[in-house]
């Protein structure tokens, strides 16, 4: 499982979070869109463009459109999930770990855009 406590970096939080899943026994194809929802959402210079995409289209909350979205695409990766791993609680233990880190990842995000502006 990954362990939050003591994870400094978005770097460590998707080593963990890509070990754990190259780790556990599930289907390739829930595997694959774990894989990619890490590599999107648990990469902090993959966030930082997204938000700046999202601050030149004017949208309002680009923050809380982000976290929406990263929920709603999480959610959806258990479509390629077997029944089996949709009701196995270390999954859901781990999607849920995945949604904290994400927005650890995303305060760190949001704190190192505030520094590039403050800089400018």
């Amino acid at each position: 499982m990954i362990e939050i406590d003591g994870i400094e970096s978005s770097n460590e939080a998707k080593t963990h979070a890509m070990t754990y899943l190259q780790n556990c026994w599930i289907s390739n194809r829930y595997r694959d869109q774990l894989v990619n929802w890490v590599g999107t959402y648990l990469d902090e210079n993959t966030l930082e463009n997204i938000i700046a995409y999202k601050k030149s289209t004017d949208w309002d909350h680009p923050f809380e459109s982000i976290r929406s979205e990263a929920e709603k695409d999480l959610e959806l990766t258990t479509i390629y999930a077997s029944r089996g791993e949709q009701y196995n609680i270390d999954l859901m233990v781990f999607e849920g770990n995945l949604l904290i880190l994400f927005n650890e990842v995303l305060s760190k995000a949001k704190e190192h855009l505030e520094e590039k502006i403050v800089a400018h």
